[in-house]
């Protein structure tokens, strides 16, 4: 907890997530915008391109619903500036389109999307607040799509390619993926769509347990490398 959390209401806290929320959704659409640039220059199928295009576009509406959240809690607060450089990209010297979209496809889809997916569905059950319950609506549905996007990717680049070579950055994109949300863990604000850091992690376990890790294995996929 930061130095004066507890004195900062229920609200306040969950607005500050939200904010986060907010910067997120639109870091996210800058990279499946760049996904879908690569994919495209790889020769991807249509349909795997047009899905990405549309995750870019899902991503900015997912923003303006987590800034309705935040005016609901704390009207008026600032919105945080976005990193619109950051990009997922290999960690190797190879650069060419379809090694990005692979490795994009991975860490953003079959990574990030999938464990969104799982706890979205725990926030959704819990939330109690009308506008995050109606933005948990939307956004669950579009997360399903997303994460579908890397699988299938993943799928159409192991039909060229052996893809073993991914397995040892596998774990970064996990640690990436599980940054915790600044929420105190001896305050529940479940009402406010924001788990416990303990619940999140204990979700996020179980998803990589029984769908991410799997998934990745039947494409010769290993965390061990």
């Amino acid at each position: 907890m930061l130095l004066g959390d507890e004195l900062l209401s229920d609200a306040q806290l969950a607005a500050r997530v939200w904010l986060i929320r907010e910067r997120t959704e639109y870091e996210a659409s800058a990279h499946f915008d760049r996904l879908a640039s690569d994919l495209r220059a790889a020769r991807a199928p249509d349909a795997i391109v047009a899905l990405a295009v549309r995750a870019s576009e899902d991503e900015l509406r997912h923003a303006v619903r987590c800034r309705e959240v935040v005016d609901a809690l704390v009207p008026g607060l600032v919105a945080l500036a976005p990193d619109r450089d950051a990009v997922i990209k290999p960690n190797r010297k190879e650069s060419a389109p379809a090694a990005r979209a692979t490795h994009a496809a991975v860490a953003i889809g079959c990574v990030t999307e999938t464990l969104s997916t799982a706890l979205l569905i725990e926030l959704r059950r819990r939330a109690q607040h009308r506008i995050a319950r109606r933005a948990f609506d939307e956004i669950l549905e579009d997360e399903i799509a997303h994460a579908r996007l890397g699988w299938a990717t993943l799928a159409w680049r192991a039909g060229q390619e052996e893809l073993a070579h991914i397995g040892p950055h596998v774990q970064a994109m996990i640690d990436a993926a599980l940054v915790d949300e600044p929420a105190p863990p001896e305050r529940c604000l479940a009402h406010l769509g924001i788990l416990s850091p303990a619940t999140v992690r204990a979700i996020c376990a179980e998803t990589l347990r029984t769908t991410i890790v799997p998934g990745l294995a039947r494409f010769g996929i290993s965390l061990a490398g």
